[in-house]
């Protein structure tokens, strides 16, 4: 019994690790060295696109720290218009119009002031949602030029000229 589990765990393991090794084989997608070419070409294209990404995530990252300055000084500006306000309403209780009209436009000033403070925390946070993804997506374009390399590495092994030994210069 335990010979006849053990048969068909090795029997399934050597079936399984063959089709790995004939699926990895066959989903390269360069193979000869006549596909060198167009591996260059394609390696090339990624290549670009890396450093393109590269450029828009350096963009990205200066944009955080105009993004947390700007957040940092917003709430600074809410918090000090907002107590502007309440001091110009302790002096509109007074029952004077002009009083409290410019209590009133404290007031929106103030608003204003938060919502522009909750604004770039927005920002900030989508700011730091995009710099995640081109980071993901260079990881992505980064495996493919490793198996790229793969690849190329596999054409050059195959394309090595074997050495015939002769009789006549051992």
């Amino acid at each position: 019994m335990i010979y006849t589990h053990l048969k068909r765990i090795l029997g399934t393991s050597f079936i399984l690790g063959g089709l790995f090794v004939t699926t990895a084989a066959h989903a390269q997608k360069y193979k000869t060295m006549s596909d060198t070419t167009r591996l260059n070409k394609e390696y090339g294209e990624i290549s670009l696109e890396i450093s393109k990404l590269n450029t828009k995530l350096q963009e990205e990252k200066n944009k955080t720290a105009d993004f947390h300055s700007k957040t940092s000084s917003t709430a600074g500006d809410a918090v000090a218009t907002g107590q502007a306000s309440k001091d110009q309403a302790n002096v509109a209780t007074n029952g004077n119009t002009s009083d409290t009209k410019k209590a009133v436009s404290d007031a929106k000033a103030a608003d204003k002031k938060a919502n522009d403070s909750k604004d770039a925390i927005a920002d900030e946070k989508k700011n730091g949602k995009k710099i995640n993804e081109l980071n993901a997506q260079i990881e992505q374009k980064q495996k493919l030029l490793r198996d790229l390399d793969s690849q190329r590495a596999a054409i050059m092994a195959n394309s090595l000229p074997v050495p015939v030994s002769d009789s006549v210069n051992r």
